[in-house]
């Protein structure tokens, strides 16, 4: 069995693992606290996009006509331990332990970088038109990871006893938006178009979740328009949403 095989058989564990656990278990994440960078409920509904994205990516990375090459081998591994931090996540989950959280959050995040490096590198040697498309859950996932990222460093200095006043907190929150705005321009720049697309979604959500704080809702606010701002133009003049 070779390994684009195994990411496979892996990525089709992923959803049974996660969604499956909500039949036989209550959810792990009613008792968090509350934090302000943390969006809306429905906001998560985008993983059900990004597990179905990667179950199709894994498999024409599995058809005979990609073209071998170290990267291509250097994205399977990266796309196997992505799979892996998200299974091992749902365990972690139950823990409630906010720590071992931020390290699986840290470990989806180095996994995704490297995936998205090494397909960056793979695209120029593809024949494919339309590979881009397949490419396309795999940027899904890395922004999503880039705002679950701010999020679990919230709840983990919460775990930890660190919570300065309501004031400070909305501070704080909007640096963080300024941050995940910074991370999705930058990614638009290096063909990454769908990453500041998924945080405009996020950022959508936290307006909806913590909108009732006024710096936090116009921060949010700026932040989508400089994004869209930024990605959309560059869609329509590549036509192309990944690489």
């Amino acid at each position: 069995m070779n390994l684009r095989t195994v990411q496979f058989i892996i990525f089709l564990l992923v959803p049974l693992v996660n969604f499956g656990s909500n039949f036989f278990f209550d959810s792990p994440f009613e008792d968090d606290a509350r934090v302000l960078i943390q969006p809306a409920g429905y906001a998560f509904a985008i993983w059900g996009p990004i597990f179905l994205g990667m179950i199709i990516y894994s498999w024409f990375q599995m058809k005979s006509e990609r073209i071998e090459s170290p990267y291509l081998n250097s994205a399977t591994k990266a796309g196997i331990l992505a799979g892996l931090a998200s299974i091992t996540f749902v365990p972690i989950s139950f823990s409630n332990i906010q720590w071992l959280g931020f390290v699986n959050i840290l470990w989806h995040l180095a996994a995704l970088i490297w995936l998205f490096v090494s397909l960056r590198q793979q695209i120029k040697l593809e024949k494919n038109p339309n590979t881009h498309w397949y490419y396309l859950p795999t940027q899904m996932y890395l922004g999503w990871i880039c705002a679950a990222t701010a999020v679990s460093a919230a709840l983990l200095l919460t775990e930890l006893g660190i919570q300065p006043a309501l004031d400070i907190q909305v501070m704080i929150t909007a640096a963080i938006i300024g941050a995940l705005v910074v991370v999705g321009s930058l990614m638009a720049i290096n063909q990454g178009m769908t990453v500041p697309l998924v945080v405009i979604w996020a950022l959508i959500g936290v307006i909806v979740e913590n909108g009732d704080f006024p710096i936090i809702k116009y921060s949010a606010m700026i932040g989508i328009g400089l994004l869209a701002l930024i990605a959309i133009p560059k869609i329509l003049k590549r036509k192309r949403l990944a690489f």
